[in-house]
């Protein structure tokens, strides 16, 4: 999300203003809905090496409803900037070119895995 944002805003005046607040939204948002209001618990998110991070991140958002987090990730951003809002709920498919693959659950990796097999079956114009 918070890439998404930036490269949307990159080619508008006073950018660097932007991403601070695309930060600063985030960062309430994952202090909230994350950490139960424990900005502590934030700064000790970020201080953990990456794999321990993802641990507790997947830990921590398993009950997190994700895209209602990314709605009001956009929804705050925009009324925080005055713009409308980037992306809307039935858009969040435009996020997936700034996922890194590596950074993926191996749950996702294994249900795209088992799409992706089942889609290759079934061919156009190839009868089983």
């Amino acid at each position: 999300m918070r890439n998404f944002a930036i490269q949307s805003y990159q080619d508008l005046p006073l950018f660097g203003q932007f991403q601070s607040e695309t930060d600063e939204v985030l960062d309430e948002l994952i202090t909230e809905r994350v950490f139960g209001g424990r900005a502590r618990d934030l700064e000790i998110w970020r201080s953990l090496d990456q794999a321990a991070a993802r641990l507790l991140w997947e830990a921590r958002t398993e009950r997190v409803k994700l895209s209602e987090f990314a709605e009001a990730f956009f929804r705050r951003l925009a009324a925080r900037l005055g713009h409308a809002m980037l992306l809307r709920k039935g858009e969040f498919y435009r996020l997936v070119d700034f996922v890194d693959p590596q950074g993926l659950p191996e749950e996702v990796t294994e249900k795209l895995d088992l799409l992706a097999a089942l889609f290759a079956g079934a061919a156009p114009g190839e009868e089983a």
